[in-house]
């Protein structure tokens, strides 16, 4: 008995390296063309178009308006104020032009920003007060 385990682990040794050593051969279709992975591209965020004039408005206009642009009653320099919201009456009406003069001349206690602000930077806060507060639906 123990002749024929010796024999068996014997022959399965000298099979197992001459598998090993045997050149492997493997079989393709060479008519198929090969195709090259295409790289993997993350998915991005589109930039923020308003991130300036969002700034802008976070800076200049947020203290009275508010963040969402309801304005309210709100008290300036011990005076108290009201200050019109951007979602209804004139502010929906208003021509862009009329805003922009608004921000650079100030009047009815709103401070002038003709100096504080570019005709760009005026007209880019009009575009986003338009497109971002009063669409959003407040």
């Amino acid at each position: 008995m123990k002749l024929v385990t010796q024999t068996l682990l014997m022959a399965a040794a000298i099979l197992l390296a001459s598998a090993c050593t045997q050149p492997s051969t493997v079989t393709t279709n060479q008519s198929a063309p090969i195709v090259a992975a295409s790289p993997v591209t993350k998915a991005t965020t589109p930039p923020d178009e308003f991130a300036l004039a969002r700034a802008t408005f976070q800076k200049n206009c947020v203290g009275c308006h508010g963040e969402d642009g309801m304005g309210g009653v709100k008290t300036v320099d011990g005076k108290k104020l009201k200050v019109p919201s951007f979602h209804e009456g004139h502010a929906l009406t208003h021509k862009d032009e009329d805003f922009v003069k608004q921000i650079t001349n100030g009047g009815d206690g709103m401070p002038a920003f003709k100096d504080k602000l570019s005709p760009e930077e005026m007209n880019d806060l009009v575009r986003f007060i338009r497109k971002v507060i009063q669409s959003s639906g407040h």
